[in-house]
């Protein structure tokens, strides 16, 4: 089962500027089955038109993902995956865990490599965070030239731009590039991770929480309005 999370849902008036060709991030979480510890999340570009071809960080636009734990990252052959395209998806069927491993793309390909330019810090995803930018001379990005049909969206509008795994709360904050229809470059900086809160999001039962922006089941005693005095 998968549980997908919007911030055009919660954060409408934050995204309001970002009508056109942008529209928002959406995280979806994915059903691991059990086969690594924590939740497995996939982070996408929700798009009204245009494509991406650029996930970047500059001196003034830091780019941060992080979580209150760490990042799970399994090990093949003494070394780890950075980026979907580096997945051996072969080697799925003997080791399971791979195919929940933390990585970046732009874009859903396991064979056509992203290219970068910079320092982007991911070291393995080793730490509890990924940064880069936000310093002097600290430009760097993950692109592909704006031709290549992974910029462009799916079906659903979207465009994928990582997988994370991790037993903690992920958070952070990203900067997007690409076209538009007509060919002209739009920039979104600063833009949220979507947090996804479960619990009870029905305040007609006992249990709602106000905080919670995905419902997991838990509302189970609905509130009924009435006179409990039985002397009345």
């Amino acid at each position: 089962m998968k549980t997908i999370f919007t911030l055009l849902t919660t954060f409408m008036m934050i995204f309001s500027s970002y009508a056109q060709p942008f529209s928002g991030l959406v995280l979806e979480e994915l059903d691991n089955g059990g086969a690594v510890t924590g939740t497995t999340y996939r982070l996408y570009a929700q798009m009204n038109e245009g494509l991406v071809y650029a996930m970047f960080g500059d001196e003034s636009n830091p780019h941060l993902i992080e979580t209150t734990t760490t990042f799970f990252n399994q090990d093949l052959f003494g070394g780890q995956s950075n980026f979907q395209h580096e997945m051996n998806i072969g080697a799925w069927g003997f080791i399971p865990a791979l195919e929940w491993d933390t990585w970046v793309t732009l874009g859903d390909s396991y064979d056509d490599a992203t290219q970068t330019v910079g320092v982007l810090n991911i070291n393995d995803f080793s730490s509890n965070s990924w940064s880069f930018g936000g310093t002097l001379n600290s430009d760097a990005s993950i692109f592909r030239t704006p031709d290549n049909l992974n910029c462009l969206p799916d079906e659903n509008g979207l465009v994928l731009l990582g997988q994370f795994t991790t037993d903690g709360i992920l958070s952070g904050y990203i900067n997007l590039r690409g076209k538009d229809d007509n060919g002209d470059v739009w920039e979104e900086t600063g833009i949220p991770i979507p947090q996804i809160i479960p619990g009870c999001t029905d305040s007609d039962y006992l249990e709602y929480d106000f905080s919670a922006n995905v419902d997991d089941g838990s509302c189970a005693t609905l509130i009924i309005e009435g006179c409990i005095d039985i002397t009345a």
